[in-house]
């Protein structure tokens, strides 16, 4: 599944457009919502990722920390995840540190 990896600037509508992919995930939803009023000013960046157009994952970095990371239902368990990630990473130039409920030890 080719997934394209898009950093956006943080504007508050940007919670309708991934409304789809954080649909089962109401936390997750409500936390975009406060990053995206937060804005760039707390070092947020919003990173999408999209498979034929549609927005099928949503990231938040804190500088090279990843704050978060969901992929929409229907694409969970094809290594979307793992791809998205990796774009991340690629359109950095550097890796990004993972939450600490996120590494293998």
């Amino acid at each position: 599944m080719p997934i394209t990896v898009e950093f956006h600037p943080s504007r508050p509508e940007l919670a309708q457009t991934f409304a789809q992919v954080l649909r089962d995930d109401p936390d997750h939803a409500a936390e975009l919502e406060l990053t995206l009023q937060e804005g760039a000013a707390h070092g947020n960046e919003i990173v999408a990722a999209h498979f034929n157009g549609r927005p099928v994952g949503v990231a938040v970095l804190h500088g090279d920390n990843l704050a978060w990371m969901v992929v929409h239902p229907a694409t969970r368990g094809r290594g979307v995840g793992r791809d998205f990630l990796r774009g991340i990473e690629a359109k950095l130039g550097h890796g990004v540190t993972l939450p600490d409920k996120c590494r293998r030890d």
